[in-house]
């Protein structure tokens, strides 16, 4: 008992030393001194003697004859030189300043010329403000320093059109990198005081911002509420992107259906907005984030809303049609084809049949090579630089089935069936990768257990999304649970003076979103 009471104690005793919870060390600073020497012989401790890091010291000259020394501190590459120069150190060492310490602050503000200057005495901040691309300012006898906008990149890259989300008639501008740019983007489709931006960091090394955009008044407040509370609560050392955030704050992380949507078009962004929908934007994620999301998001396209309703209907059926086909379509002919061939035309089997006889390999061994074929080259021409991979795309699909019914290896008619799945499931390119799991999941169920596993299948995911939730909306709305008012904007558009009021589905304080509208005649 004795023995096993010391081994209990030596394990104990290593498990807390290597619990994996060490704290990354962190030289802090409680405050600035009023001695310059001091602040710099600190701020290099704390900063580190990185070669990037520029210190540099220059006078400031009174009135009445003497000087006091002055610190900048920046990082090179990060910030503009030729702005330091002209902006900061000219203007100061040219210009005489009043021997009142109280405020030379006040009197250095108002020479420096920058978008933003501002005071902070907490050197956690001012290191903070540092390492994320501003200039500090610290003056002999003065504990507070000043954080000088001059960021040398402003932008990451031009503002183009989103590669993922092409359009025919619509705005051709899409989020980037920065997002202060990204807001600036919103603020141009929504001039109203309305539109609130709240900031908040996370991550403990990387320190990324993170922006939750809304319109006060029409989004519901208990839904920004239990946004921002898991933002919070996400405790990580670093955000790389907007896909972290989506994976850490969603009600499902375990199901393979988004419950958080995703666009980089700032026009459906400002439609989401006025819906009532939460955007979340990532610094250096040009791909923003909103909720609640539906299902039936990825059947409509902001692009249905700038033509006849007609059209926009047809194309959503069209959709959904695709989706149904994509997904289904080979697990129902590996289904009929080896356990209901009565479901199959008899004008249509005996040709089947026939170009099957000279395939050596059994039906599913042709549509799981095929599928992974295919799904080969898809991935290959979305790797590859953009002119290679269109081409891969085009002509390696055709030579491999070409080559695959020649050979024998693959008879035509699953040729056909396989290629028409990817044609339709091109038409949703938002749910490339939910189709392509349904897909060969219903593939197996249908190897495995004939047309009962394929329609089990089927129940237990549509039970599985009808359980979803987007941050506590339901995922199926307004299908599950069924919102009459919201099927005129569903699989079909009523035409837009008939969708006066937001719809039902999305949590929001403000119904009527259309008050009145011109006298036409009503002429036919």
């Amino acid at each position: 008992m004795k023995q096993n009471s010391k081994i209990n104690k030596i394990l104990k005793h290593f498990k807390e030393k290597n619990n994996g919870t060490e704290t990354i060390p962190n030289h802090t600073l409680a405050k600035f001194s009023t001695k310059l020497e001091e602040n710099e012989t600190a701020l290099k401790k704390l900063l580190g003697k990185s070669p990037d890091l520029i210190y540099r010291n220059f006078s400031l000259n009174f009135s009445e004859g003497h000087s006091v020394q002055t610190l900048i501190i920046f990082i090179d590459g990060l910030v503009l030189e030729t702005a330091v120069r002209q902006s900061v150190i000219k203007p100061l060492v040219e210009e005489k300043f009043q021997e009142c310490e109280l405020k030379l602050l006040n009197e250095i503000k108002g020479k420096i010329s920058s978008k933003r200057v501002t005071e902070e005495s907490d050197p956690s901040k001012v290191i903070e403000e540092v390492l994320k691309g501003k200039l500090l300012l610290m003056v002999d006898g003065v504990d507070t320093g000043l954080i000088i906008h001059v960021e040398a990149f402003e932008f990451l890259r031009a503002v183009e059109e989103p590669t993922s989300e092409k359009t025919v008639r619509g705005a051709r501008d899409g989020f980037i990198e920065s997002t202060s740019v990204n807001i600036s983007l919103l603020r141009r489709r929504i001039a109203h005081p309305s539109l609130t931006f709240d900031t908040m960091k996370i991550g403990e090394i990387s320190q990324t911002n993170v922006v939750i955009a809304y319109i006060e008044g029409i989004a519901d407040p208990d839904l920004i509420n239990r946004v921002k509370e898991r933002l919070k609560q996400i405790k990580v050392d670093a955000i790389n992107s907007g896909g972290d955030i989506e994976q850490y704050i969603e009600d499902h992380p375990y199901s393979i259906f988004p419950t958080i949507g995703n666009t980089e078009r700032p026009d459906k962004g400002a439609f989401l907005l006025l819906e009532g929908r939460i955007l979340v934007f990532c610094d250096g994620d040009p791909v923003s984030l909103f909720v609640p999301t539906f299902f039936m998001d990825n059947i409509k396209a902001i692009e249905d809303y700038y033509s006849r309703p007609y059209f926009s209907s047809f194309v959503r059926l069209l959709r959904f049609a695709a989706f149904m086909i994509s997904t289904i379509l080979p697990a129902f002919y590996l289904s009929a084809l080896n356990f209901n061939k009565e479901l199959i035309p008899s004008d249509l089997l005996v040709p089947i049949i026939q170009a099957r006889e000279m395939v050596p390999f059994s039906l599913w061994m042709e549509l799981f090579f095929m599928i992974g074929m295919f799904e080969v080259v898809r991935e290959a021409g979305v790797r590859l630089p953009q002119q290679v991979g269109a081409a891969l795309s085009i002509v390696g699909a055709l030579i491999l089935g070409q080559v695959a019914v020649s050979a024998g290896i693959v008879g035509a008619p699953t040729i056909v069936v396989i290629s028409i799945t990817y044609i339709s499931a091109f038409v949703l390119t938002p749910m490339m990768e939910i189709v392509s799991l349904v897909r060969v999941g219903l593939l197996i169920t249908s190897l495995l257990f004939g047309p009962f596993g394929f329609i089990v299948a089927l129940l237990g995911l549509l039970t599985h999304m009808v359980s979803l939730t987007s941050l506590g909306v339901p995922f199926m709305s307004p299908l599950a649970p069924a919102n009459l008012r919201d099927f005129k904007d569903t699989f079909i558009r009523f035409p837009s003076i008939l969708l006066k009021h937001r719809r039902k589905s999305v949590p929001n304080k403000r119904d009527v979103k259309i008050q009145s509208l011109p006298d036409t005649g009503d002429k036919q």
